[in-house]
């Protein structure tokens, strides 16, 4: 077969009109892709805010968990903190005058919204087996506790009703304390049952 032969049946090949291939309609696409749009959407929302509540339940935790602790210290030494103000939002406190010193110290150190925020104070033996008397060497034990809210409202069916508890057991390291225990009302949904001196820290 001769170039010219051969070039001339590439050239008819490549003159033969192509077959149309099925394409989509440029509003179809749109359309299509405004379905899966609406598929994802929600699914990526849920995950978003998922974790913007979740990390702030975290958050809140540790918060309710070191400002605890920290309380607990100062009131170890016999640091009470500064007398009680309005500001504090003390709710059916009952204890003596230093220990409602200490729900609020413990209340700022937390740092979550003080009215929602309840305390108790009170001392167990040196063995933290009995209640004890704020004696040195008995121990002062400090326990908070905050509702869980969601913020978006999304979750309020898995956060809401639930309490963020922490507790804390230090020996006190001054002489003896002339103090008597106390309390906060608890939060809706919440109780003291658990805030006890032979309890475990929650």
């Amino acid at each position: 077969m001769s170039l010219f032969t051969h070039g001339l049946r590439s050239n008819r090949q490549q003159d033969r009109p192509r077959k149309p291939g099925r394409r989509r309609a440029p509003g179809a696409e749109r359309g299509s892709a405004l379905v899966e749009f609406a598929i994802v959407m929600p699914i990526l929302m849920l995950l978003v805010f998922g974790v913007i509540e979740f990390g702030l339940a975290y958050s809140n935790k540790i918060a309710v968990r070191q400002g605890v602790r920290e309380a607990a210290r100062q009131g170890a030494v016999g640091n009470f903190g500064p007398a009680v103000t309005a500001a504090c939002n003390l709710t059916g406190a009952t204890g003596s005058t230093n220990v409602k010193n200490l729900m609020c110290l413990t209340k700022s150190e937390i740092g979550i919204d003080n009215t929602k925020t309840r305390v108790k104070g009170l001392s167990g033996s040196s063995d933290f087996a009995a209640p004890g008397t704020f004696a040195h060497t008995d121990s002062i034990v400090v326990c908070a506790q905050t509702p869980l809210d969601s913020v978006s409202g999304m979750f309020a069916p898995f956060l809401g009703g639930k309490v963020l508890q922490s507790k804390t057991s230090i020996r006190i390291e001054v002489s003896d304390l002339v103090e008597t225990a106390g309390e906060e009302t608890p939060p809706a949904g919440g109780d003291w049952s658990w805030c006890t001196v032979s309890s475990s820290s929650p």
